[in-house]
């Protein structure tokens, strides 16, 4: 089994009409890494802001911010924890 590693993933919705939908989803395919998961509106800025922790082998925490950096009005940062 690969080593398990922590991340942080910080994810701004800028169009939710149009990305919710995907994000959700694919938020929901890792579920089985993600160990956290807010979500905050920023209502005078007009964006969701959506913080995941989860902890996987990297190549799983690589394939999830791949697929948020192929979506549309999405922004990314990722941060991974060491221990």
């Amino acid at each position: 089994m690969s080593e398990l590693k922590l991340a942080e993933i910080a994810i701004v919705v800028s169009h939710r009409e149009q990305s919710a939908s995907s994000v959700n989803d694919l938020l929901t395919q890792y579920g089985d890494y993600i160990i956290a998961r807010m979500g905050v509106p920023h209502r005078a800025r007009k964006v969701f802001i959506i913080s995941v922790v989860m902890e996987a082998p990297e190549d799983k925490i690589n394939q999830l911010t791949d697929a948020l950096n192929r979506l549309s009005g999405i922004q990314i940062k990722r941060m991974m924890i060491e221990k």
